[in-house]
């Protein structure tokens, strides 16, 4: 939507400008919108870095940011430069985030534990959460700490105002019913609000005193920790992805984690899906990769296509995308969830 927006501001501006004046506007509205790309580049390359400085961290050369991506999003994962060296390892592998670089049920756990007081455990066991809400406390307090965090260059990825972070209910077009989409109802968003102020107050009164905030913008530092957490919970919300509960393990059952990079993919029905490594997989035994132990719970993206796996040739402009196998969910779950409605989803209207 940006460039006939300055294409309008142009035209609009040229009877009242002199040239050299309309030029210098030109010039300036350009520098803004190259920032603007500029920035968000940088914190992607800023994260690449994160990744691959981890053991086992992965992301191949050609990825970067498409703005627009091709499906329609604002933004999108996707092949923005030709591969320069080879890498026959990691032939048709895209990425590969260590666990180490995850933030999981585990780890909110062991960090939550070291900063509530004993008797605030006691009374109100962390344990007894379920995975989203520990993330939801952790990223908090992950942006808290800002700079001491291992999770910054991702947190620097995701948009400071809850209307940017994805999940329906906080968007823009849930403060103007026109604009929702004709399977959502009003009151499904009004609900959808409703109950997220009710958890993030919630969370905020149990837990929010002993979060880090240093870091947080002003506009969060009010009397309670109820808007940062207001703001994980969109982003857990939409960006939060099923995962074995015990890394590497399919027969433990299933959690939710925030794996970074990853959740820059956007859906694509016929496309294939994340796979997480159990760290036995051999290439003499039909896998796609030799990995290791510690490779256990890694999630790895490949350059491959629909439910028969098949391997796609990538050209610069080509969008990485990911089937986000959501089969139960309805036209007002993915709204609320994820902020858009896929084209394969029924129009039928369901309730929340």
């Amino acid at each position: 939507s940006s460039r006939p927006a300055l294409i309008r501001l142009i035209h609009l501006g040229r009877p009242r400008l002199s040239m050299h004046r309309h030029t210098d506007t030109f010039l300036l509205l350009c520098s803004i919108l190259v920032a603007q790309v500029s920035a968000a580049d940088r914190a992607f390359e800023a994260l690449r870095k994160a990744i691959e400085h981890i053991p086992g961290g992965y992301v191949d050369e050609r990825l970067g940011l498409l703005s627009p991506a091709p499906c329609g999003a604002a933004r999108g994962l996707g092949i923005v430069r030709k591969k320069r060296t080879s890498d026959i390892e990691n032939d048709d592998v895209l990425f590969k985030i260590p666990i180490e670089y995850q933030l999981t049920r585990q780890l909110a756990l062991s960090t939550l534990t070291s900063i509530v007081p004993p008797d605030v455990l006691q009374r109100l066991p962390l344990e007894e959460l379920d995975d989203a809400a520990l993330l939801v406390l952790l990223l908090a307090h992950e942006k808290g700490l800002g700079k001491k965090s291992k999770f910054k260059a991702y947190i620097d990825t995701l948009s400071d105002s809850v209307d940017g972070s994805g999940c329906g209910w906080a968007s823009e077009s849930a403060s103007d019913f026109r604009k929702l989409p004709r399977q959502v109802e009003p009151e499904d968003v009004e609900a959808g609000l409703a109950y997220a102020h009710r958890v993030s107050n919630g969370m905020a009164s149990d837990y929010g005193e002993y979060l880090a905030k240093s870091a947080w913008p002003k506009d969060w530092k009010g009397e309670d920790a109820s808007q940062a957490l207001l703001w994980a919970l969109c982003t857990v919300s939409s960006r939060g992805t099923a995962a074995n509960q015990t890394p590497g393990d399919d027969e433990g059952g299933t959690g939710i984690r925030l794996v970074p990079l990853a959740d820059m993919a956007n859906h694509d029905l016929l496309s294939a899906g994340f796979i997480e490594l159990s760290g036995t997989e051999r290439v003499t035994d039909g896998g796609f990769v030799d990995a290791k132990d510690s490779d256990a719970g890694t999630f790895v993206i490949r350059a491959v296509w629909g439910a028969d796996w098949k391997t796609k040739a990538l050209d610069v402009g080509d969008e990485i995308t990911v089937g986000y196998n959501l089969p139960y969910y309805g036209a007002v779950d993915w709204y609320m969830s994820l902020g858009f409605i896929p084209p394969e989803v029924s129009e039928q209207k369901d309730e929340l």
